[in-house]
């Protein structure tokens, strides 16, 4: 009797232990909330705990809302490394395809100036998260949340002359917003990349024999013009796929944004 008392006693105090030592995880909440800055919380903690934590304001813009996560850096590294020797490729192809040796130059100058930033595609509305397991998933040290505020523009950008920010109107097209812009030669006349501020990419058909049904853009999306087969031939078929979803990695630029 007294040896299993004994044996139960240790076996408290191993499980007391155990939970005193469990680990914890450290995140960081920024932008548009009336509780920014580190956190602190137990290890299985989700992401609803860190959002309702950090409490998204008035102002927070939660369709553009972004979570960076460190396990993602060495993968966007590669992916932008990558896209960057590809237009270094058609560079250097300037005496036989002139026209997308330029559009390289234009679109490398873009890719070259954003971070690497380890965004995912994911939902961060707080309340949302609570009734969405599957969305709601776990905290992952170093994990950070960034709520920015509504922006009123949508970027238009890739094989144009320069980026152009155009004041956004509601069921105005893809094709209308990418009007404002001079396209470039090299530019495909077929498609266009939409990238919603929620980080998800829709490839629609802007052509007569291929055109995509009617789809409206939320404030903060970016339209990406890609460049045409002919220019990609020779160097990477797949670069305005990769292009788009290095696009979708990056935050809103609003008050706030991390660098």
């Amino acid at each position: 009797m007294i040896t299993l008392r004994l044996a139960a006693l240790a076996l408290c105090a191993a499980v007391s232990c155990s939970v005193c030592a469990a680990p914890l995880v450290t995140v960081e909440v920024m932008g548009s909330v009336r509780t920014p800055g580190a956190l602190t919380l137990p290890s299985g903690s989700r992401l609803s705990d860190a959002a309702l934590a950090g409490a998204p304001d008035e102002h927070s813009y939660l369709l553009g809302a972004a979570l960076f996560r460190r396990s993602e850096l060495v993968a966007q590294t590669r992916l932008k490394t990558g896209l960057l020797f590809d237009l270094e490729l058609l560079e250097s192809r300037a005496s036989v395809d002139p026209d997308g040796a330029a559009a390289a130059g234009r679109i490398a100058g873009d890719l070259s100036a954003m971070p690497v930033t380890g965004r995912i595609v994911q939902m961060l509305s707080p309340r949302a998260l609570e009734m969405d397991l599957s969305s709601n998933r776990p905290l992952v040290d170093g994990d950070r949340l960034y709520y920015p505020s509504r922006p009123n523009t949508v970027t238009v950008l890739g094989a144009v002359e320069r980026p152009c920010s155009i004041t956004h109107r509601p069921l105005q097209q893809p094709l209308d917003y990418a009007r404002h812009c001079t396209v470039l030669a090299a530019a495909n006349q077929d498609d266009l990349f939409v990238i919603q501020p929620d980080g998800k990419i829709e490839r629609l058909g802007i052509a007569l024999w291929n055109r995509s049904p009617s789809s409206a853009l939320a404030p903060g999306a970016l339209i990406y013009v890609p460049l045409n087969a002919k220019a990609l031939r020779n160097v990477n078929p797949d670069f305005n796929e990769d292009a788009a979803r290095f696009l979708a990695t990056q935050a809103l630029d609003a008050p706030g944004a991390p660098k």
